[in-house]
């Protein structure tokens, strides 16, 4: 009989592991698919300013449809300064130091290499 209540103890200890352990994962699976999909959504949103920086006239329109209150180049580059800063929050340092680039000389290059490190921080990617 002691034996018996042994094993059941044993059993029912190892479920309450075993269940905080599961717990424990997929709370942290869901953190860190938070955290993707927030980066994918800022990142989505800076590759369409990198967009309209490098052809302001023509993507003006576009920039206020998506709500952006965007009058002038000067609102722009405000904009791609508030991203740069929250960026510091969620970004890889790589991902970071492009975006610095492109804002200091706006070029279809540095735009390239800010999108490569887009993706090699969201996807592993080279």
């Amino acid at each position: 009989m002691n034996e018996i209540l042994q094993i059941v103890g044993a059993l029912g200890v190892g479920g309450l592991l075993s269940s905080y352990l599961t717990l424990l994962w997929k709370n942290r699976q869901e953190d860190k698919r938070k955290h993707q999909d927030y980066k994918e959504t800022r990142y989505k949103c800076i590759i369409m300013l990198l967009h309209a920086k490098l052809n302001f006239e023509k993507n003006q329109k576009v920039l206020n449809q998506y709500g952006y209150n965007v009058s002038d180049i000067e609102d722009l580059d405000d904009l791609l300064e508030a991203e740069l800063v929250n960026s510091y929050l969620f970004a890889s340092t790589q991902f970071i130091q492009a975006l610095e680039g492109f804002i200091k000389e706006p070029s279809e290059q540095t735009r390239i290499s800010v999108a490569k490190a887009m993706r090699k921080d969201l996807w592993r990617l080279k």
